[in-house]
């Protein structure tokens, strides 16, 4: 098959969505596809690898970016004959299409807690042009498939758009494995040297480009009402932290606090951390719970993200309420950092041991299959 994947970047460098991009163009290719990546940006050192089709975008702000990539991007479609167009990114012409970014009409809801708010929210411009294409790409005449990653978001898609369920296909996410293991544990004492962590201090580590939409201003909470007092948390990725930091300044909690930017080596940081805490309000699949638990740390994630279910609380981690649970996060941070040692190198065991099944060529794999459903389909409809 001739493949074209849709996505706005393709990177290594920044989100999970990005990085799964590359991972699934891999995987298709080692199962002898071939590829073509339709999007605005592409890693250079990627260019190598991979057919890229760049698609135009005007960056006045957040509604023209939308609105021109999907613009632009119809027309680049048009332009090429592809067997199979996979949707990682919201526009149309897609044959298929995974729920990798939030399922915007639940996050409004989700997100601004206010009924006026959210009101206020639904009627705006860069709200609406989202709904629409989530209409028109799960509508009746949308997509011939959409590949979910969890339960939940098969849930929310028959509870928002009614999609009978032969249209929706779950393969939950692979993690590779030759980068996010448990061997990187080995650089904990380096990562901690490297960013002034006492050797014996508990850290918990948050990664996100999302501060906001991940519940760091829970966490931060959270950590101001520990039992455990020296415990330390690193917050890693490019967010926007100014707010962030003078919250942990008004919680008197700063000097516990450190905000490492954007690293390439992220696996080092799960590596170096006892727990991996994500209390975000809500998305598909949060790929960073994936990558820690692969490398052995446990992970302390909300009930109201996808992936939930791979969580099994006190085994490989735990489960609170929602993002705004901010006592029973504390407290289940406090739970596990009190832990017998030999407690927590169990849990660190069953990390690696649920995280290396999902393998990322497995999901090529059954992603490669569900586009040959889709080819036999529509040759059936042809003919």
């Amino acid at each position: 098959m001739h493949i074209a994947i849709v996505r706005r970047n393709c990177s290594l460098k920044k989100g999970g969505a990005e990085r799964y991009c590359v991972n699934l163009f891999r995987g298709l290719q080692k199962l002898g596809h071939q590829v073509t990546i339709v999007g605005e940006s592409i890693d250079d050192e990627l260019k190598h690898e991979v057919d890229f089709v760049p698609v135009p975008v005007l960056k006045l702000n957040s509604w023209t970016k939308n609105k021109s990539f999907f613009v632009n991007t119809g027309r680049v479609l048009k332009q090429h004959r592809f067997d199979i167009v996979h949707g990682l990114s919201r526009v149309d012409g897609l044959d298929t299409f995974r729920l990798t970014e939030r399922l915007q009409i639940h996050w409004v809801n989700m997100y601004y807690r206010n009924p006026i708010t959210r009101w206020l929210q639904h009627m705006n411009p860069r709200h609406r042009l989202v709904f629409d294409l989530e209409q028109r790409i799960f509508g009746p005449s949308g997509v011939r498939r959409v590949i979910v990653q969890s339960k939940l978001d098969a849930r929310l898609l028959e509870r928002y758009f009614h999609v009978d369920e032969s249209r929706i296909c779950q393969i939950i996410n692979g993690v590779d494995t030759t980068t996010f293991h448990p061997g990187v544990r080995n650089e904990r004492a380096a990562v901690r040297e490297e960013w002034n962590i006492e050797a014996d201090a508990p850290l918990l580590v948050f990664a996100s480009m999302d501060f906001r939409g991940k519940g760091l201003d829970s966490l931060l909470d959270a950590m101001a009402r520990l039992r455990h007092r020296e415990t330390r948390l690193l917050v890693v990725g490019q967010g926007s932290s100014t707010a962030f930091v003078r919250r942990a300044k008004s919680l008197g909690i700063a000097n516990r606090v450190t905000f490492t930017g954007r690293q390439a080596s992220i696996q080092r940081f799960y590596g170096a951390a006892d727990l991996f805490v994500l209390p975000t309000i809500y998305e598909p699949f949060p790929n960073v719970n994936l990558e820690a638990m692969a490398c052995g740390t446990p992970v302390i994630t909300t009930a109201t993200a996808g992936g939930a279910e791979i969580v099994h609380e006190e085994s490989n981690g735990y489960l609170i309420p929602d993002a705004w649970a901010i006592n029973e996060l504390a407290d289940k941070i406090d739970h596990h950092l009190a832990l017998p040692w030999s407690r927590k190198q169990y849990m660190s065991d069953a990390c690696w041991d649920a995280a290396s099944r999902l393998r990322i060529v497995d999901n090529a794999q059954k992603v490669a299959a569900m586009f040959e459903e889709v080819l036999n389909e529509r040759g059936r409809a042809a003919a």
